[in-house]
């Protein structure tokens, strides 16, 4: 053995005996990784130059040998094994190779015949699975002696395997995501089979730990990385630099919706009122190239890349719309990004202004102007400025905004503000306690997607926000009759309906004050047509149903994300990589218990009002 080589044992050895992870550089562009320490390895030995493609299969996984088949790696995976076992009494092995001679289309499974039947049947049932993405895949399971590839030795022979605790199963794996022939690669099938295959993985090393280790794993999930790589950490920067700079829902609401009503008034409501926005500091196409040229494809993780590349799209539209705005194809592209109206969401609404006709009589009823609502929000703001000391929380109050919004970490007001002073308490949960409290969480998380916000985020954003008015005691007749509005308003503007027409409807048919009526409508309309106001309606029905089901509500402030990004939050806190979030102060009014427990009963949503 010669000096390097004693070297990197040593260097092993010391870094599992002090439980860190490691990554060192092996002769012959091999490299061995351990994210933390972990019951098992993938073991790749490539002949001359690796499978680029097979290469990033293998480092899905949380630790992986990735070696030419010149190196002679026996007395390190000696090593590593009885370091290994030392801490969880066990260590499984898998070597992975590609097969693709001759087109095969099946897995093969090469392992004991009476040893880890668990193990070896969860990479059987899993690579079964995996035939809902291609149907001809299939799976040998061939026990005995050979776990290796037919041109290779065996990485240890069966007894020094045994002698130091471990276990080796081999894996031929089909590259059936290649057409050899021409050299091409089926990209868009590869992604699907690098997330299905690393989640088989991990899956069948749990039930190995399960039954053979010494368990510090609750969850098959905790086996996946903990440490974000160099690509995931610039691509996210960079998205997270693009959207922040563009600023979307910013530069598709109007500046002048004020001095618009008052020309809409005196055209007695039968001229649609011309709207105008904030410049674009950003250039579309430049802003879209720079989208591309991102490394998604290099990211070793399949569900961080996920994420990465359903934002990347995200923000690609917002860009076609802000080139758009103004126009009938910005409403078409929204459609693609934010939905429809689905129609169980239209039927609900309608039966909600069915239930409620007429709004809540606000005659003699105490109002706020911008002055009086921000002195209340300012607490607020001040108690979660003191928990996060490191961000710049803050309000405006500002002439070019209608009602209040939450821009980052501020606060807007409109100086036109006139409300209810019986609803300060729930706006205020809604944009401090939802929007900026997420935004916050969002901040101290390692990814900064967290705060920017995932794609399609607005959804969950505005259900919990809305949920927050109905905890605290604060959600009225005459918010959930605007809520329900919203809905009906967009649905009719994708029907091709006009300003003017819907307006109308708001204002004769369904009762709303004029100025109530102008603003769902101006909402609805602005940019030339924004479907996303159906989403507080759509967000709050499907939110109730996740909290019927025993959904946890705490989790759903660790940042800004939509529904079905919640099972891949859950892996992140499995994996650690995102951190628990900080809850909203109303949690801790006993009012806000009683009702959040009546929600896990079940509730009609026509019965929230307050």
């Amino acid at each position: 053995m010669d000096t390097t080589e004693e070297d990197i044992i040593q260097e092993i050895c010391q870094a599992v005996i002090n439980e860190k992870g490691f990554t060192i550089n092996l002769p012959e562009n091999g490299t061995i990784h351990f994210d933390k320490i972990l019951p098992y390895i993938c073991v790749y030995r490539f002949s001359h130059t690796p499978d680029p493609y097979f290469t990033r299969l293998v480092k899905t996984q949380g630790s992986y040998l990735i070696v030419d088949k010149s190196t002679d790696i026996k007395d390190v995976l000696i090593n590593l094994s009885k370091g290994i076992v030392e801490k969880l009494n066990a260590f499984l092995i898998l070597e992975l190779w590609p097969e693709h001679a001759d087109h095969r289309t099946d897995f093969r499974i090469m392992g004991p015949e009476d040893r880890a039947p668990a193990t070896i049947n969860a990479l059987q049932e899993g690579f079964e699975e995996m035939r809902r993405i291609y149907q001809r895949m299939g799976v040998l399971v061939q026990a005995g002696e050979q776990r290796c590839p037919d041109d290779l030795p065996q990485l240890l022979d069966i007894e020094t395997s045994k002698d130091v605790g471990s276990l080796i199963v081999g894996i031929g794996v089909p590259t059936i995501y290649e057409q050899q022939e021409e050299d091409e690669i089926y990209s868009l099938f590869f992604r699907k089979f690098f997330s299905r295959f690393s989640e088989v993985i991990k899956r069948a090393v749990f039930e190995f730990i399960r039954v053979q280790t010494a368990n510090p794993f609750d969850h098959y999930l905790m086996l996946g990385k903990t440490h974000l790589d160099k690509p995931t950490l610039q691509v996210d920067k960079v998205l997270a630099e693009i959207s922040s700079a563009m600023d979307f829902l910013l530069r598709v609401t109007p500046v002048n919706s004020q001095s618009a009503f008052k020309k809409f008034e005196e055209s007695h409501f039968a001229e649609a009122p011309a709207f105008t926005y904030r410049l674009i500091a950003i250039d579309p196409e430049v802003t879209k190239r720079k989208l591309y040229d991102l490394p998604i494809d290099q990211i070793q993780d399949p569900t961080l890349a996920y994420i990465l590349r359903d934002k990347r799209l995200e923000i690609e539209k917002q860009l076609i719309m802000l080139e758009e705005r103004g126009s009938k194809n910005f409403r078409f592209t929204g459609e693609s990004l934010y939905g429809g109206v689905a129609p169980h969401v239209l039927q609900i609404a309608q039966d909600i202004l069915k239930t409620f006709p007429v709004n809540e009589k606000t005659a003699g009823i105490e109002k706020y102007n911008c002055h009086q609502f921000s002195a209340y929000a300012k607490k607020e703001i001040a108690y979660y400025q003191e928990k996060f000391p490191k961000l710049n929380l803050g309000l405006e109050i500002r002439p070019d905004i209608a009602g209040v919004m939450v821009s980052k970490s501020k606060l807007l007001i409109s100086e036109d503000l006139n409300m209810d002073a019986k609803r300060t308490d729930a706006l205020i949960q809604h944009e401090v306690a939802t929007h900026i409290l997420t935004f916050c969480n969002g901040s101290m998380q390692p990814l900064r997607q967290m705060h920017a916000g995932f794609a399609g985020y607005d959804k969950l954003q505005e259900g919990i926000a809305v949920l927050a008015e109905y905890l605290v005691g604060g959600l009225t007749k005459n918010r959930l009759r605007l809520l329900a509005a919203r809905v009906v308003a967009v649905e009719k503007m994708t029907r091709g309906k006009g300003f003017v027409e819907v307006f109308h409807l708001l204002k004769d048919e369904y009762n709303f004050p004029t100025k109530t009526a102008y603003f769902i409508t101006m909402r609805v309309y602005r940019g030339g047509g924004l479907t996303k106001d159906a989403v507080y309606l759509s967000g709050l029905l499907e939110l109730l149903d996740y909290i019927k089901d025993g959904g946890e509500m705490d989790l759903l402030y660790s940042g800004k994300f939509n529904n079905n990004h919640i099972p891949l939050i859950k892996e992140l806190i499995f994996r650690n990589v995102v951190k628990k979030p900080l809850p909203p102060r109303f949690m801790e009014r006993e009012s806000a218990k009683e009702r959040l427990a009546q929600l896990r009963k079940g509730i009609e949503i026509k019965d929230l009002i307050n």
